[in-house]
């Protein structure tokens, strides 16, 4: 037998073998999926699957405030890359598969009073699909309770759909020249004024600069809106004016106009809101100018807003 008959056999078995690891190495495909999880007072707890993935953000969101020093850590050290736990949310990046029989338990216990305290997740890894959003409800709403929010979704649907029934009528209109044949720009031409820092900015971040137009007729505010890293996807919702003044006026509602739909983590997006110049207002009436999600809880806010 000569050397390169001898040799050819184990040439490709190595040859083999290294097609079987690229072949193992090919990353696996997975659905992404987005759930909500109830928790019941009057059920027996169970450990809830969450399926994480490798490289992939996993983003738990809670409709109660938990406490952050209740997740271990170091259980999740040998797994995950990232480890991010705030007032209501915990992020998670895998820094791989979770093995078959070495699946995490990840306690996370309820800040103050009520039940369920605390509620468990097992991290496994699945073929088919990853949970990229969950939504913890610690307790279900009742029909009553449900009733309720769809009455007020209804209400603030009407107050939406009243502001954006003048933006619809000026659509056809765009650019300069509808601005002009709208009224919205006279000759008197626009007034630029710049808001300083919000006030408060609960869950995301505004960036100078925060320009403020100003027409005879109408006002528009421009400004930049930075979604924090760690937290859940932003969602336009719409803005609130609230009168400050020596008589009270209702508070009115407006759409925000962005280019994209919602804001991931880490995302930026120039976000802005446009009104009707209020004629007539009582001397020293100034606006409370809130931008917030469709939840009415994430957004930013400055005090004393000249009309």
């Amino acid at each position: 037998m000569s050397l390169s008959t001898s040799v050819m056999p184990l040439v490709l078995t190595v040859l083999m073998g290294t097609t079987a690891v690229a072949q193992s190495r090919t990353p696996v495909m997975r659905e992404r999926k987005a759930r909500q999880l109830t928790l019941r007072a009057e059920e027996p707890p169970v450990l809830i699957a969450l399926h994480v993935a490798a490289h992939e953000v996993t983003t738990v969101t809670f409709d109660a405030p938990i406490v952050p020093e209740s997740v271990d850590r170091s259980v999740l050290a040998p797994f995950f890359s990232r480890v991010a736990v705030h007032e209501d949310v915990l992020v998670l990046k895998a820094s791989m598969d979770i093995p078959a029989g070495k699946e995490p338990v990840l306690t996370v216990r309820f800040a103050g009073a009520g039940a369920p305290t605390q509620v468990g997740f097992v991290l496994t890894t699945v073929e088919a699909e990853v949970d990229s959003q969950v939504e913890v409800l610690r307790q279900g709403r009742t029909a009553q309770d449900l009733g309720k929010e769809l009455a007020d979704l209804r209400a603030r649907c009407a107050v939406t759909e009243a502001g954006l029934a003048p933006l619809r009528a000026q659509c056809a209109l765009s650019g300069l020249g509808g601005a002009v044949l709208t009224g919205a720009i006279t000759r008197k031409g626009v007034a630029v004024d710049y808001l300083g820092e919000p006030s408060a900015s609960p869950g995301m971040r505004a960036t100078s600069p925060h320009v403020l137009y100003r027409t005879e007729n109408a006002r528009a505010l421009s400004t930049s809106l930075f979604n924090v890293v760690g937290s859940a996807p932003w969602i336009p919702g719409f803005a609130r004016m609230t009168p400050r003044g020596p008589n009270a006026l209702p508070a009115r509602e407006l759409p925000l106009l962005m280019q994209v739909k919602q804001l991931a983590p880490g995302e930026r997006a120039t976000v802005v809101v446009e009104w009707n110049a209020l004629p007539d207002l009582p001397p020293g009436t100034h606006f409370t100018l809130e931008l917030l999600d469709a939840k009415g809880e994430r957004g930013v806010r400055w005090e004393e807003v000249a009309p």
